[in-house]
């Protein structure tokens, strides 16, 4: 099987978006099944992946939005406050901290905006310069469980999101509003 993760997509991605990314992977991989990620949280994102040949979908930030994630109550907040432009690419993180993105894929983290990422995202000769220095500040973030202060991981299916919930009624709304969507698609006519 292979994941088409779109750059909607919240982490670490690439830039080309699900809805144009999916149709090539099932394309080009046929008959490989495919599983289409990034801006899907809820059944119309599952209902497009299966009319763009996806066998099913990989949902990443409606579940950072469950009563289950194991992130803090601030960071769930956060993604339920958060409209889809809210969710940037953090482009200067590889300037501060090449790897993953850099050395590793050649990707780039999208999280939710926090004040570091407004103020040093406008600065990246600057960051770079004082690689450093940012490296001391952000490391321990990581190490103390307070990522969301910084770089609060999400894609802009963020701005679908009002609500945290129980994963099992996630699953159960995404699947309903799929098999809604499909039916209401059957009976447009051309």
């Amino acid at each position: 099987m292979i994941i088409a993760q779109g750059g909607e997509a919240g982490g670490y991605g690439g830039s080309i978006s699900t809805l144009a990314l999916v149709p090539q992977a099932v394309d080009a991989v046929h008959p490989v099944p495919v599983v289409a990620a990034g801006g899907i949280a809820d059944g119309r994102g599952l209902a497009a992946a299966l009319v763009l040949g996806a066998v099913g979908i990989n949902v990443g930030t409606r579940f950072l939005a469950s009563e289950e994630a194991q992130i803090s109550q601030e960071w769930k907040q956060m993604i339920v406050d958060a409209a889809a432009e809210d969710a940037v690419r953090v482009e200067v993180l590889n300037d501060v901290m090449p790897m993953p993105g850099s050395y590793g894929y050649g990707t780039v983290l999208r999280a939710l905006r926090t004040p570091w990422i407004d103020t040093w995202q406008q600065r990246r000769d600057e960051a770079k310069r004082d690689a450093e220095r940012l490296r001391g500040e952000v490391l321990p973030v990581f190490t103390q469980g307070r990522v969301h202060e910084l770089f609060p991981g999400a894609g802009q299916g963020a701005g679908l999101i009002r609500d945290i919930l129980p994963a099992g009624e996630i699953v159960r709304r995404i699947a309903t509003q799929a098999r809604q969507a499909l039916e209401r698609s059957s009976e447009v006519s051309m």
